[in-house]
């Protein structure tokens, strides 16, 4: 892949391909979780979110369940206490952490980041949360009729098999300094046929899944959190766009 040193990051690209974008944050805390919800839920409440305990559907026509054989690219977040608006959801976990999710369209990391803060920082401020202990951040971008691993800077071949290769997985995982990288790719999972509201007839998708991880934290202050989820997000962005070729990154009508 591109050296991410000398890669310039793209801000955005046209359409936005992410399908999810999950930054999940584990903490510490000396409250019960039943009075942890509710303050969370008084909170959220006046900031205009609603709450429910049941799954809210996929944002996406070419959601995980069209999908034939995706069981690696399967995100657990199963909701018991989700909150939401028309632009993020947030999920309490009993797992001690906190997962945010886009809910329809990429808002952008500026915006998010900021949802982000607003609603830890309040919990640190109010001392319901004590410390932060793991943070995670996965994007997961799909491709609609597209072959992805033709363009990706990445090479798959496996010598002496005399077979046609019609779809293609691929996992693995990296130490990157205190990180833990996981990429993971899909090509041409099938589906059946559907028409998004775009009116594109998709009869296949390809998926680009990058997971980054940061464990063994002692974090008590919300500058170090920040701080620390600015930079996965950074390495997760950077090794997204170094995986695609110019040629390609180029097709996606990318913005600096």
């Amino acid at each position: 892949m591109q050296n991410q040193r000398e890669m310039r990051l793209p801000k955005k690209i046209t359409p936005d391909r992410i399908r999810d974008s999950i930054v999940q944050v584990f903490f510490t805390s000396d409250i019960p979780f039943d009075p942890l919800i509710g303050y969370l839920y008084s909170y959220l409440q006046e900031k205009g979110y609603s709450y429910t305990n049941r799954p809210i559907p996929p944002k996406s026509d070419l959601s995980v369940t069209n999908v034939q054989a995706t069981n690696v690219f399967e995100v657990n977040l199963l909701p018991q206490h989700l909150f939401f608006n028309e632009d993020v959801k947030i999920l309490l976990n009993q797992n001690g952490s906190i997962i945010f999710n886009c809910l329809n369209e990429y808002i952008g990391w500026e915006r998010y980041e900021a949802v982000i803060k607003e609603v830890l920082g309040f919990l640190y401020e109010k001392e319901v949360l004590s410390g932060f202990t793991r943070i995670g951040i996965r994007y997961i971008s799909e491709f609609p009729n597209i072959s992805i691993e033709d363009h990706l800077n990445v090479s798959l071949n496996i010598e002496k098999l005399d077979a046609t290769l019609q779809s293609r997985n691929f996992r693995t995982e990296w130490l990157h300094g205190q990180d833990k990288l996981i990429i993971q790719f899909a090509s041409k999972l099938p589906i059946n046929a559907i028409v998004t509201d775009s009116g594109m007839d998709v009869e296949f998708v390809s998926l680009i899944d990058v997971d980054v991880i940061r464990e063994n934290l002692a974090i008590y202050d919300m500058d170090s959190l920040m701080k620390n989820i600015n930079e996965a997000h950074k390495l997760q962005k950077s090794s997204f766009f170094c995986m695609l070729k110019e040629e390609f990154l180029q097709t996606l009508n990318p913005e600096y």
